[in-house]
């Protein structure tokens, strides 16, 4: 017979599991103990349960498949509350799987240690959350979990198994059969397809925005199609980047790049695809949205919630713009020389660092940005080629998510030079994570921005608070002898010929390379 820990290991395996993130602990080694005898997940070791969970969340942007981390129960699991909160803000499939106390003392505060209501602290940021109480539920709540992220909006969830279930045996045998999820459907009526496309050719210059949820249905040649149809130039939310090539003669960029702007002044008509209009996309709400929306969402809650629409469309965006597809006749748009003009604007203010990056890595590399003030311009100015190719922490904005998240899009994507970019304070919250680099080998090259300043902040204080700076100078490590110190090549650099040197060597190399490239802090954003 079966015990949980054995249950757990086969039917995350059966849902298609086949890399944990994480470290054991007291109350998850028997977890542990099962994987090492099933014998066919791999696990990554991680120093910080926080760095474990962004590594999961960027396994699962590059595959575009659920990434697991797994913890030991109470701080164990609390670390990785964060990067939960970040795949929840960005929609992106991440499991939490953490041990517990005995399932037999939960929730009394009887003093056994780590104990704490788990459920409690992560349901208001997972799709689904559970905690075993019976063996015999193992199975069925890991299915429950794994359609909870991948059905309709996909967003993370969360596991607890008590430490002595993990060990009790069953007689109970989970279904071996794939887990039937519900197909796509047309989940809309046809009324609001129709008023969208009656909508569209009454229109004289419509845009496309994608987001990404565009992404995440697949819907990159579709799109494509509907803006050739239409006559309609596209632009993107940073978590659409990438959906259609920023070489592309339809594409403009991000929705703040300066070609963005400069059509968006002019159209008449707006079609979001899987994009929210959040906060910081929408430049703090001041970029402007035609009057005329028409706003296509897998999530019904998000139609018209930052912006009254004219039509919504609740519907996985892929289905959606086939539906609209076949309705769509010809449409001549009346851009003429606008759209023309736009496509030759280049960034506000060029920077060689990001110039540089782009020339010098080849066009399947993957690139990660942290929240830092490179990684914020990198969002408009660095061009994305492909899909799921550039990353950043879009809406939860977590100041060192970007070199952990970039491990786990290495694991998801072997063979492909995979990139982080970060500020030296971002960079030191996930150093640690040099080790988990260097043990497994991983083609990542960090690229450390070094101004010895929190930038975004000193801008904040600069700007808002007459330059009374406090707490934004930062004493920085030697990052070359810290890197030397995990066994990582390292080199520093302070122009754009030095920078490109050393790519194309971290480039040759088979394991990690850091780049500290040295700046004086400037006022990036102007």
């Amino acid at each position: 017979m079966p015990t949980g820990a054995e249950i757990v290991a086969e039917r995350l395996h059966h849902q298609g599991v086949r890399t944990l993130f994480g470290m054991p602990g007291s109350h998850s080694t028997a977890i542990y103990d099962a994987v090492k005898r099933h014998g066919r997940i791999q696990t990554i070791l991680v120093r910080n349960e926080q760095a474990g969970a962004f590594m999961a969340d960027g396994y699962a942007r590059v595959s575009g498949r659920p990434g697991v981390v797994c913890t030991t129960a109470g701080p164990g699991a609390t670390n990785a509350l964060t990067g939960i909160g970040e795949a929840w803000a960005d929609s992106i499939p991440i499991l939490l799987v953490a041990g517990q106390v005995n399932h037999d003392r939960l929730f009394q505060e009887c003093g056994n240690y780590h104990e704490i209501d788990l459920e409690g602290i992560f349901s208001p940021c997972t799709k689904f959350t559970g905690t075993v109480m019976a063996v015999e539920e193992i199975a069925v709540l890991i299915d429950r979990a794994f359609a909870a992220m991948t059905v309709g909006r996909p967003r993370p969830a969360a596991l607890f198994f008590p430490q002595d279930l993990m060990t009790f045996t069953s007689h109970f045998v989970a279904p071996t059969t794939e887990i039937t999820k519900p197909s796509i459907q047309l989940s809309f009526p046809e009324g609001p397809v129709r008023h969208a496309s009656e909508v569209i050719g009454e229109s004289k210059r419509p845009i496309l925005v994608a987001g990404g949820g565009a992404v995440a249905a697949g819907a990159s040649d579709t799109l494509r199609q509907v803006a050739r149809r239409i006559g309609a130039p596209v632009v993107t939310t940073t978590n659409g980047k990438g959906i259609l090539s920023e070489r592309d003669p339809l594409s403009l960029g991000h929705m703040r790049s300066a070609r963005a702007k400069a059509v968006l002044n002019e159209a008449d008509l707006m079609i979001a695809v899987g994009c929210r209009f959040t906060e910081v996309t929408t430049d703090y709400r001041t970029l402007r949205v035609p009057r005329r929306l028409i706003q296509i969402d897998i999530d019904p809650g998000q139609i018209g919630m930052n912006y009254p629409v004219e039509v919504g469309i609740t519907a996985d965006a892929q289905v959606a713009l086939l539906a609209l597809l076949e309705q769509l006749p010809k449409h001549e748009s009346a851009w003429a020389d606008v759209w023309e003009n736009a496509r030759g604007l280049g960034p506000e203010r060029p920077e060689w660092l990001i110039d540089t990056l782009r020339a010098e890595l080849p066009e399947n590399a993957i690139v990660f940005a942290d929240a830092c003030e490179m990684g914020f311009r990198m969002q408009t100015d660095f061009p994305a080629l492909e899909p799921r190719s550039f990353f950043y922490p879009a809406n939860f904005i977590t100041l060192g998510w970007g070199f952990p998240a970039a491990i786990g899009g290495a694991i998801a994507a072997p063979g492909r030079p995979v990139v982080c970019v970060a500020g030296d304070g971002g960079f030191t919250m996930a150093a640690q994570e040099l080790a988990t680099a260097a043990r497994y080998s991983l083609p990542v090259i960090a690229v450390v921005h070094n101004d010895s300043t929190y930038g975004a902040i000193k801008n904040i204080q600069k700007n808002k608070h007459e330059a009374r700076y406090l707490d934004t100078d930062l004493n920085n490590p030697d990052f070359l002898l810290l890197a030397q110190a995990y066994g990582v090549p390292a080199s520093r650099v302070r122009n754009a010929d030095e920078l490109a040197a050393a790519l194309r060597l971290a480039l040759k190399r088979q394991g990690p390379t850091l780049i500290e490239v040295v700046d004086s802090w400037r006022y990036l954003r102007g």
